[in-house]
């Protein structure tokens, strides 16, 4: 018996969830432009500070009497430097980055309830279809999110990268595949593996979408910074992609993504290896194989197998970095194509996409 209020409950809440994290990605947004500009400002006077000092070292500015004025305006080009790097914790008021955090934090609480109550509506695992799964492992990325930048609050400037691809899902999922609640389909009734199979496939999508926009924004954190060491090499200005130059700066650097989207694509190879083999398991008591080539099963060895060698390459000193970070992103190209096509597209004993 399906609790109709109760589901009614689930996509209200789910509705207003979307709105709060379009909220909280303008605050991540705001931020990330604030910050932008403050350094944006602090390169322009720190060029102006340079040329003040090559005019000072030169026979016309020692003749002019520049020096004194120029040492002045070096000190107050500091000053205003610094008081603009921090000018959000100066005044004493709740920043941008802080602000968008805490809508965040309550979207995922209500984004949790939201898949907690259609749980509770159909009295069964919220993930029988293609919107509950959605619902449910687009909740478990933000609660890695958040449970990473409460220890390191560096993260939090990934807050427009993270909360941006789980809003489009999630807008995704409430356009073209909300189902109605209903009950189990009777091929997945009365089995325990429905528990156990799909949790962890969940929990293995999940952190491939959080891998995924570490290891983009490790890719152009890396090549940001092999622009800007050139240019400083050749004494140049470093300035780099513009806007977006001073949003990479905000970020970790690329080492330290890169050992992040590491340690996150190591437990989702792990999740996916255990997909594999419960599912293996399952097949074996509904249809009587281990291995049947159904499009659902080999897709998912596909997944597994770029992983694997994305972690394999990692562990090959030649082949870390950028590239290693590519085979990361083919991994999360195959997750994606498993999810969208091989659910709706190409027909197999796993089409339970509820669209149909």
């Amino acid at each position: 018996m399906i609790n109709q209020q109760l589901a009614e409950l689930s996509n209200l809440a789910i509705v207003v969830t979307i709105v709060l994290y379009v909220l909280a990605l303008i605050g991540f947004g705001a931020d990330l432009a604030s910050s932008s500009q403050r350094r944006s400002d602090a390169r322009l006077a720190a060029q102006e500070r340079k040329e003040a000092q090559e005019r000072e070292m030169s026979p016309a500015g020692i003749g002019a009497g520049s020096g004194t004025v120029g040492a002045d305006d070096l000190a107050s080009g500091t000053a205003d430097a610094g008081t603009a790097g921090e000018a959000p914790a100066a005044s004493g008021g709740m920043s941008a980055q802080r602000f968008a955090f805490l809508l965040a934090s309550a979207a995922t609480v209500l984004h949790l309830i939201g898949v907690i109550s259609r749980a509770l509506a159909t009295q069964r695992v919220p993930w029988a279809n293609m919107y509950e799964f959605a619902t449910t492992s687009t909740a478990i990325v933000m609660v890695a999110f958040l449970a990473f930048s409460v220890r390191r609050t560096e993260l939090r400037a990934l807050g427009t990268f993270v909360v941006g691809p789980v809003l489009l899902v999630l807008l995704l999922a409430q356009t073209f595949w909300i189902v109605p609640a209903a009950e189990l389909t009777p091929s997945l009734q009365n089995s325990h593996w429905i528990y156990i199979h799909i949790g962890v496939a969940i929990m293995a999508t999940a952190l491939s979408i959080l891998g995924a926009v570490v290891a983009s924004m490790q890719l152009l954190q890396a090549k940001h910074e092999r622009v800007l060491a050139e240019r400083a090499a050749t004494e140049e200005f470093p300035e780099h992609w513009g806007r977006f130059g001073h949003v990479l700066d905000r970020l970790p650097s690329s080492s330290s993504l890169e050992a992040l989207s590491f340690r996150i694509h190591s437990v989702a190879f792990v999740c996916w290896t255990f997909t594999l083999i419960f599912g293996a398991i399952w097949a074996r008591e509904a249809w009587g194989r281990f291995w049947g080539w159904d499009p659902k099963e080999v897709w998912t060895f596909i997944i597994w197998v770029i992983y694997a060698a994305y972690l394999h390459a990692r562990a090959t000193g030649g082949f870390r970095g950028s590239r290693a970070a590519g085979l990361a992103l083919a991994g999360f190209v195959a997750v994606v194509f498993n999810y969208t096509i091989v659910n709706t597209v190409i027909n197999g004993l796993h089409s339970y996409s509820g669209l149909g």
